[in-house]
């Protein structure tokens, strides 16, 4: 809501999904706006299903919609990689007025609900690699899911700490091999 309303007064909005499914409904709101950007990280495939490579937005809005889906056991330096070499060169180009991140943290490795294998100190990263961005007081982030107490209280901590500047981690940054052909086939799609 909050993106549309920016949008329909001229400001131009990039919303970040790093949830561990697929944002279609927010895709589909925005599929064909020029002035939202919607990058959405995901575990596929996992429900809802969607979220391919190849989903770039439609009309005036083609080339406003990227979708990373990674398999399970993704880790946060592919996450990482990703953000450097494809989502912050891809928000630079568009040049938002505004960020939103839907900050779902159900990605984290022990969460019951999905494959992932990312920490607290993933996520803290991914935050630091956004605030730039855009202008001071211009990025939100919006909790949405985590379904392990414990983690989620870790990543919302490290997230908000690192956005703040502080050395909050609970939990250090993850490694590992997986998700890195992802990456490659994005940045020839976008020619990154």
């Amino acid at each position: 809501v909050g993106a549309a309303k920016l949008a329909a007064q001229g400001e131009k909005v990039a919303i970040v999904d790093w949830d561990v499914h697929h944002g279609n409904g927010t895709q589909d709101i925005f599929y064909d706006d020029p002035n939202v950007l919607y990058v959405s990280t995901h575990e596929s495939p996992l429900y809802p299903g969607t979220g391919l490579l190849r989903e770039t937005g439609s009309g005036l809005g083609f080339g406003t919609n990227l979708n990373l889906p990674f398999p399970a056991g993704t880790a946060g330096d592919t996450l990482r990689a990703a953000f450097d070499e494809v989502v912050v060169p891809r928000i630079e180009q568009f040049a938002p007025d505004w960020l939103i991140v839907s900050a779902g943290f159900d990605g984290h490795r022990n969460d019951p609900l999905a494959g992932l294998g990312l920490t607290a100190g993933d996520y803290a990263d991914l935050a630091v690699r956004l605030q730039s961005l855009v202008p001071a007081r211009r990025l939100l982030v919006v909790l949405e899911g985590g379904y392990d107490l414990k983690s989620l209280t870790y990543s919302v901590g490290a997230t908000l700490s690192a956005l703040l500047g502080e050395p909050y981690r609970p939990e250090e940054a993850s490694t590992g091999e997986i998700g890195m052909p992802t990456i490659q086939a994005a940045r020839q799609l976008w020619e990154l």
